[in-house]
């Protein structure tokens, strides 16, 4: 008895030990819209990331984190059999970004700043992969890309801040917050306030999935629902390059943006999964409404 007690009571902190000692994070992440029997607009995005978490930030009685995220993306018109340009609401666009973010949580306040670099046109690879993926994979005709955005670097500031209440505890907890983001570059340039409320089984801000957190393996089950009102000033996908742009068809009308969304996080022991919808008004006024899914999975170690 006297053994099954003291091995149990070494089980229980090891177990405090490893939820503590969980500094580094990697990740997958895709975005399709194919899963909703759509394909135009924002096709597919295809994420690894990689989060570390360290023992000491710069500042003292808060949470820090370093994330870099390499991402492809591929955006294309609503008619994807055409080749006259003429006829497309939109035009092509791959594009290849390498993301370097700073996160600090502090009581219930949520700061990120991030730095992404990228080159947009054929040389992201992002339409040669689709072309691939539709021939190998998908029983359809692949796009034709007639008309894609022109080779081009980019260079894109992004700032996010949240403010977060909690208004009923675990085990059914729900959390309401406040979240705003801006960016400036030559690809996005926008304002975006969002509201976002959670429901379910959720730690506190500095160690949530909810906020992309990691160094506790503490059990979370939720589900959120989040709407967003994005202010455009300039989408380079869209419009090309801010500083220059020689591609042979570009957009030059913006919406502001609608964004309704869902999502479903569970984290068990070392493993984040995530479910997520997203439902976007139309971001031209030639274009239409779209939608697409998010698919997660990340492990902690």
């Amino acid at each position: 008895m006297i053994l099954f007690i003291s091995g149990t009571l070494q089980d229980l902190e090891a177990q405090e030990i490893e939820s503590q000692n969980m500094k580094h994070q990697v990740g997958l992440q895709h975005d399709n819209d194919f899963f909703l029997l759509t394909d135009r607009y924002y096709s597919f995005g295809l994420f690894l990331n990689y989060t570390y978490r360290p023992e000491k930030g710069i500042f003292k009685k808060s949470n820090e984190q370093l994330n870099f995220t390499l991402g492809a993306e591929a955006f294309t018109p609503d008619d994807t059999k055409t080749e006259e340009i003429t006829e497309m609401d939109r035009p092509y666009a791959g594009y290849l970004g390498l993301n370097s973010g700073w996160t600090l949580v502090n009581n219930n306040n949520f700061y990120n700043l991030q730095l992404e670099l990228g080159i947009a046109g054929k040389s992201s690879g992002a339409g040669a992969f689709q072309r691939w993926y539709h021939n190998a994979v998908v029983v359809s005709e692949p796009q034709s890309w007639i008309g894609e955005l022109s080779d081009s670097f980019h260079m894109n500031l992004y700032a996010d801040y949240a403010k977060e209440w909690q208004l009923v505890p675990n085990p059914f907890g729900v959390h309401l917050a406040l979240r705003s983001q801006f960016a400036y570059g030559t690809k996005d340039q926008f304002i975006q306030p969002e509201i976002v409320a959670y429901f379910g089984r959720r730690n506190k801000m500095g160690s949530s999935i909810g906020y992309g957190q990691i160094g506790d393996t503490e059990r979370e089950l939720f589900f959120a629902f989040r709407a967003g009102y994005r202010f455009v000033a300039y989408n380079g996908l869209l419009e090309g390059n801010y500083w220059g742009d020689d591609s042979v068809f570009l957009v030059d009308s913006l919406e502001t943006v609608i964004q309704i969304g869902f999502d479903f996080q569970h984290r068990f022991k070392k493993n984040d999964y995530k479910f997520g919808y997203r439902f976007h008004s139309d971001e031209t006024e030639a274009s239409q409404t779209h939608q697409y899914v998010i698919l997660s999975y990340a492990r902690s170690f």
